[in-house]
């Protein structure tokens, strides 16, 4: 009898060992990635490179300072991860707005991601309220976009698209009225052969959510608005624009809804695929000039995709000259801008009202830079 327990005991013991020898490493990738080479064995501290920035008003300037010091210390540290394009992007706010919450991380493969939110001057929501907003993103996206990044670290995981280079999240509530996100990934096409060239893709995606929706009261509901990407955008006297840019494909092209459309960009190797919705009027494509493209939506007041939260995505292609966006400098891939003026409508006692008034335009622009080694010209 003794025997038999002990016999348990010790299989019982056994399968723990095996248990526990099992689920270590898995919960290690969710921890810590180390870089693979023979230079170097350094971990990842998410901490070490991860902005959080939550007040009244944060000054552009300390936003720029901080997310550059973990830039450059992740380059600093992980000099072995393969040459690329990294990146950080930078809000665009008119004067009449601020930025009250900010949280940048870079991950282990040396992508990016950010998240602003942006209220008006006017504005002075609670640091509670604020808080609460940025920490939401840090567990929903954040923590699900550096998992991936670990585990793709830890496996090596293969992507059969573009490389992404940096995502950034725009956040803007209009009280009363609706509430928009401005979500972009610009990407580089790390498979493309011509060595005089470099490719890369802008996708964004606007988010928006009217008053009736949010709050089931409020009457406002989407009706009308625009999504830009320029890639002829520089700001002056700091970044110029890609070296030769030109914007090779756009989509989607003007589509009458309500549907939800197939969408790609990129030939040969490396194609970037996604869908999206169309509202139900339709969506229609303009060229004002140059490398600037802009979409309209257009809703049908009454329709359902006018009164819940509708989510509307468009990308573009470009390239550039390899030699010399290569040079160590800094330059803009594209600007991404949403505008949402007279965005919302809601009629009462049979009168006709839009909001939000006066100019609300608002966006992000991604900056690049080569890592890992230059092309000699």
């Amino acid at each position: 009898m003794n025997e038999k327990i002990g016999m348990r005991a010790f299989s019982t013991l056994l399968a723990v060992m095996l248990m526990s020898a099992m689920l270590v490493p898995v919960m290690a990738v969710e921890e810590v990635w180390q870089s693979q080479g023979t230079e170097q064995n350094v971990q990842y501290d998410m901490e070490k490179y991860t902005v959080r920035l939550v007040d009244s008003e944060i000054p552009k300037e300390l936003i720029s300072a901080r997310t550059q010091t973990a830039m450059s210390s992740f380059e600093e540290e992980f000099k072995n991860v393969p040459p690329r394009y990294i990146g950080t992007a930078e809000v665009d706010i008119s004067e009449g707005e601020k930025v009250v919450a900010y949280v940048f991380r870079v991950l282990p493969n040396g992508e990016s991601v950010s998240y602003a939110e942006v209220v008006s001057s006017e504005d002075n929501p609670s640091l509670e309220e604020i808080s609460s907003h940025a920490d939401a993103w840090i567990d929903g996206p954040l923590k699900s976009k550096t998992a991936e990044s670990l585990k793709e670290g830890s496996f090596g995981l293969l992507s059969y698209g573009p490389t992404p280079i940096h995502t950034a999240t725009i956040s803007r509530t209009y009280t009363g009225v609706g509430r928009a996100y401005l979500t972009t990934t610009w990407y580089w096409d790390n498979q493309e052969t011509n060595s005089n060239q470099d490719y890369f893709f802008t996708k964004t995606t606007l988010r928006t959510d009217p008053g009736i929706d949010i709050s089931g009261y409020e009457p406002y509901r989407n009706y009308q608005f625009n999504v830009e990407i320029d890639s002829d955008y520089s700001v002056p006297g700091y970044y110029q624009h890609l070296p030769g840019v030109y914007v090779s494909q756009n989509n989607p092209q003007t589509t009458t809804g309500y549907t939800t459309v197939g969408l790609s960009l990129g030939t040969g190797g490396c194609v970037l695929q996604w869908s999206t919705a169309i509202p139900d009027t339709r969506v229609e494509l303009h060229h004002p000039y140059g490398n600037t493209y802009n979409w309209d939506e257009e809703f049908n007041l009454w329709a359902s995709c006018a009164a819940t939260t509708f989510e509307f995505t468009p990308g573009q292609q470009s390239y550039c000259s390899q030699s010399s966006a290569r040079d160590g400098s800094t330059y803009v891939i594209s600007r991404a801008m949403a505008d949402v003026s007279n965005g919302w409508e809601k009629i009462v006692d049979g009168i006709v009202y839009f909001a939000p008034s006066g100019t609300n335009a608002w966006g992000h622009l991604c900056k690049v830079k080569w890592s890992g080694g230059y092309v000699q010209t």
